[in-house]
This record gives structure tokens, sequence and C-alpha cells, in this order.
């Protein structure tokens, strides 16, 4: 896994999503740029969505038997950033 990579891809996508919205993106992407990563099947949009992260969250705990995925969780991820997301928002919501 690389952090870098997915790093750039992050700024790739906000970048597009800038220009899709008449914005000036903060890192540089030409339409030429954007056509090569279609090209080889970039996805602009990541379409994970509640209902798979909580299928992915249910196989988990089948496995382990509880619900605490680490934030670095190395076998899957994005489902331990996605808790780690999950939990800071239920946090919030507590908090008032």
């Amino acid at each position: 896994v690389n952090p870098s990579l997915g790093n750039w891809c992050s700024k790739m996508r906000a970048a597009y999503n800038h220009i899709q919205q008449g914005q000036t993106p903060k890192s540089t992407l030409t339409q030429d740029q954007i056509e090569r990563l279609e090209e080889i099947g970039f996805k602009w949009k990541l379409t994970e969505t509640f209902e798979q992260r909580c299928r992915d969250l249910e196989a988990f705990k089948s496995e382990f038997g509880h619900c605490n995925v680490p934030s670095r969780y190395s076998v899957n991820p994005s489902l331990g950033n996605w808790c780690s997301k999950m939990r800071a928002a239920y946090n919030q919501i507590q908090q008032g």
C-alpha cells in the first residue's frame, strides 16, 4: 500500500470536483490528464456506500466478535478509516 499514491488520488479527485463546479482547483489538472486517468479506469467518485461499509463491518464482527475496528486496520484500511470517522461524528453529535 502506498499512502502517497492515495493522497495524490484524493488531490486529483478534489481538483476534478472543483473543475466540475466551475472553481479553480488547488492542484493542476488538465483536460489531457483527466482523459488519461479515465483511459486507465480512474474513478472520480468513490462509490462505497453506507450500506457497503455496514456489510464490511458485519463481516469484521463475524470474524472477531466485536466492532472495534482499529483506525489503521491493515486488512481493510478504508473500513478502519470509515469507522474512525463514524466514531468522531457520533462523538460530535453527543457533545451537541
